[in-house]
């Protein structure tokens, strides 16, 4: 089966595996991983509210809500999920609260919250003000690496997909971001779970390692090369990682 339509890519027979893309992009980011599990897997890559033509909303925990309605409607009731940073949140949030349902879960580039103080959290989002003044074309002249890409092929994808997005939007996305805690979800988290992390992004090193050791059994892998584009900066890497943690069997329902 192949279906492929703007807001929602299905494609390929076998167990289902869904794709959660990051904040400001598309479900086309996941080209790579179309390519190389449709021959195994149901791939599911839909858009996330607020790109493209689905409509936005205000919370992390709506998007979850929202994906979760777009999967059931195709009649899915079981799969693996796989998230990358804004993505990677949705995926944990889904994982927490439906997770007889998510057989697998990935997260990649992510966090689960982007600060455990409130006073930190309102000081980011005043910083993210003067965003609402920057159109996301104007951020997509920097070099790619100052955008998280590694390789020439993650920037030039940035390049053409972050000018479709306004400033109104990217600061939405940022914001909501933000104010998303997902620590809750963490400790009984049952299913087969990875956390992977792009060699170069290292900021972001210590709070992977934290949130990997925060989820019974899970897995940490740092992916080599790669930076928060993790995906398009070293797929090869990414499938390979994923092709283990699908071999792991899962038996919580």
């Amino acid at each position: 089966m192949a279906l492929h339509m703007t807001d929602l890519i299905d494609d390929g027979d076998g167990d289902p595996i869904v794709f959660l893309h990051g904040a400001g992009v598309d479900n086309a980011m996941w080209a790579p991983q179309q390519a190389h599990f449709r021959s195994t897997h149901r791939v599911i890559i839909p858009n996330l509210p607020g790109h493209g033509g689905v409509p936005a909303v205000d919370s992390v925990e709506q998007m979850a809500k929202d994906v979760r309605g777009r999967l059931g409607a195709l009649g899915l009731r079981r799969y693996a999920l796989v998230g990358l940073s804004l993505g990677g949140m949705v995926a944990l949030e889904m994982a927490g609260r439906w997770g007889d349902e998510v057989s697998h879960l990935a997260m990649i580039e992510t966090v689960p919250t982007v600060t455990g103080s409130m006073a930190a959290r309102w000081g980011i989002k005043a910083c993210l003000l003067p965003l609402l003044c920057v159109p996301p074309r104007w951020m997509a002249r920097l070099p790619g690496r100052h955008l998280g890409a590694e390789t020439s092929e993650a920037a030039t994808y940035l390049k053409e997909t972050l000018p479709r997005l306004s400033a109104a939007q990217n600061h939405a996305l940022l914001s909501l971001a933000t104010d998303y805690d997902g620590r809750r979800h963490l400790g009984a988290l049952a299913m087969p779970c990875a956390v992977m992390v792009g060699e170069k992004n290292v900021r972001i090193h210590a709070r992977a390692a934290a949130l990997a050791d925060a989820i019974p059994g899970c897995r940490h892998v740092v992916l080599p090369g790669a930076g928060h584009i993790a995906n398009l900066d070293a797929p090869e890497a990414i499938n390979a990682a994923l092709h283990e943690l699908l071999s792991v069997r899962s038996d919580h329902v």
